[in-house]
């Protein structure tokens, strides 16, 4: 919806859009999504495996978050798609339950 213009972030309002607010919002609600779906998933035996991928998911965010301050700038879209790829990933995953129903491990047993 706002795509960083081609000078990078020139202050403009299309690039303060894209930088402080959709980016921030995208994070905070992928983290926060997340961490629910593991809480709730603790209480829910059924679903553990489902859990597994978001702690994984939710790793790998903040592997790559780290990995962006500490590559040289040169590298720093490479651990920025660990960032990406885990949220794309978690979908996918989160795709796979919805056509499968959220089957738990105690439903695929019987």
């Amino acid at each position: 919806m706002f795509p960083l213009s081609k000078s990078g972030n020139g202050g403009n309002f299309q690039d303060i859009m894209h930088i402080y607010v959709v980016t921030i919002l995208v994070v905070l609600l992928s983290i926060i999504s997340l961490v629910m779906i593991i809480v709730g998933g603790l209480y829910l035996i059924e679903n553990r495996a489902l859990v597994l991928w978001a702690l994984l998911a939710l790793a790998f965010m903040i592997l790559g978050a780290i990995g962006t301050n500490s590559v040289p700038h040169e590298f720093f879209g490479i651990p920025e798609r660990f960032s990406v790829f885990a949220a794309t990933g978690f979908n996918a995953v989160l795709g796979v339950y919805l056509f499968n129903g959220f089957k738990g491990e105690k439903d695929a047993n019987e």
